[in-house]
């Protein structure tokens, strides 16, 4: 029986062995450091007198970890969390939250709302890494946005110089479509995992602060960190039309890339390549 054991130990260490010799972390589980796993921690965060609902995933080992910011697109359908978990094998924390109004949290929704509560939680993420809690670095956030929250990355990574890396996924560019819009001929149908909200209301208030939102003419004069923009040939959400302008304006943007994908808005038949696309970008100007 012993012998037994003692042959299964050895298969098992093994494999651990040319496990992590191979690790690839887009199909891969990593060797767990028992002194200091993976886990799940789920969170609320404050923003504007309000909590808002998130989790972390933390990073296997003793770290500190680069950690990644995940912001969901309107409504919020498409999570990413399988990226989120690509990164978090990789050696990256990766934060998921639903901002104010949205999705159960706390407050209102809005785009000034969404744009404080990210801001609210990078300085979260400061605070526990100041607190020795979570194994953050916070010298290397960074922030990966869908659609709408590609939107709020772009804007907040030229307003908040915490940010260390910009990853947008078809990114939202509400620029010129805006102003050709009449507002009063736009869905008022309330948005029920955002409290109510209409697509009204978000080119209403879209329109009351447009410099501050046309990210594509303010980057043109303002070098932020590394971004990597990945836009699909089968978006029907947010055409290459919408795209191309934002790449010829991140001339001056350091290790910017522009990834092309043949894909739809939310990349579904695309996930594994997606994930090492991100995951190569970021290992090489994020880390």
């Amino acid at each position: 029986m012993r012998e037994a054991l003692t042959g299964i130990f050895a298969v098992l260490c093994l494999s651990a062995s040319v496990f992590a010799a191979d690790f690839d972390p887009v199909v891969d589980d990593p060797v767990i450091d028992d002194a200091n796993p993976p886990s799940l921690v789920e969170l609320q965060i404050p923003s504007g007198g309000d909590m808002m609902n998130g989790h972390l995933y933390v990073a296997n080992g003793a770290g500190p970890h680069p950690t990644a910011i995940f912001l969901h697109g309107f409504p919020g359908n498409e999570k990413n969390l399988d990226l989120a978990q690509v990164l978090r094998r990789a050696g990256y924390n990766s934060l998921f939250f639903h901002y104010r109004g949205a999705w159960g949290s706390g407050g209102t929704y809005g785009i000034n709302s969404f744009l404080e509560d990210t801001g609210a939680t990078i300085a979260f993420l400061q605070a526990k890494a100041s607190e020795g809690e979570y194994r953050i670095d916070a010298s290397r956030i960074s922030l990966v946005g869908h659609s709408f929250g590609g939107f709020n990355t772009l804007v907040t990574r030229l307003e908040n110089p915490a940010v260390r890396c910009s990853v947008a996924l078809a990114p939202a560019n509400l620029f010129p479509r805006l102003q050709q819009m009449d507002v009063s001929q736009l869905p008022t149908n309330p948005i029920l995992p955002l409290g109510g909200y209409t697509y009204a209301d978000l080119v209403r208030q879209g329109l009351a602060e447009a410099d501050r939102y046309d990210y594509v003419s303010r980057m043109r004069d303002e070098a932020a960190g590394p971004m990597l923009l990945v836009s699909g040939l089968r978006d029907r959400a947010v055409t290459m039309e919408t795209q191309t302008p934002i790449a010829a304006a991140a001339g001056n943007v350091p290790a910017f890339e522009h990834v092309i994908m043949d894909a739809d808005h939310s990349f579904s038949g695309n996930r594994i390549n997606l994930s090492r696309i991100l995951l190569n970008w970021m290992n090489a100007n994020c880390r």
